[in-house]
């Protein structure tokens, strides 16, 4: 099954504002999104580490991320579909927003031997333009890696997102 986040533009543009704040260091997060159907999810909010990023390397550690994420799931406490934790995300701002063989081996790890049994991994780069390029792999535990949809909602042509 593909996995499909549709992305609101208001948190579209919050992505801008940190990537242009990490500059040229990798910078990321976790992703928390709402279930809207089976594998199709709504992001409801990111959380995000400005500090840990080098040049060529971000590591999702929890502590800048656990209260910021539970800060989100309140906020959206009253929404219909269940609020969770969907995966993470980090910038490649000097390369294509591909998975690096490290990103891969990292969430593969992560749902074959913790936590979720699956997640999504977006990687995204910003361009000298502001838009944004953007991938979305989705990993499930006993099965390889996927390229997932990524969906902007009220998408718009050349809206900035590619």
């Amino acid at each position: 099954m593909t996995l499909s986040l549709t992305v609101p533009r208001s948190q579209l543009a919050n992505l801008q504002i940190y990537l242009a704040q990490g500059g040229k260091r990798e910078i990321g997060g976790w992703l928390v999104a709402e279930q809207i159907a089976p594998g199709e999810f709504e992001l409801v909010g990111l959380t995000v580490d400005l500090e840990t990023g080098t040049r060529d390397r971000f590591d999702s550690l929890p502590e800048p991320h656990s209260k910021q994420m539970d800060r989100i799931l309140l906020e959206n406490s009253g929404r219909v579909g269940r609020v969770d934790y969907l995966g993470e995300w980090h910038s490649h701002p000097t390369f294509p927003p591909i998975p690096s063989k490290i990103d891969l081996t990292s969430m593969m790890h992560m749902v074959e031997n913790s936590g979720p049994s699956f997640a999504a991994l977006v990687i995204v780069r910003l361009m000298r333009n502001a838009s944004i390029q953007a991938t979305i792999t989705t990993f499930q535990r006993g099965q390889m890696p996927e390229v997932g949809r990524l969906i902007i909602a009220d998408a718009v042509p050349d809206a900035g997102f590619k």
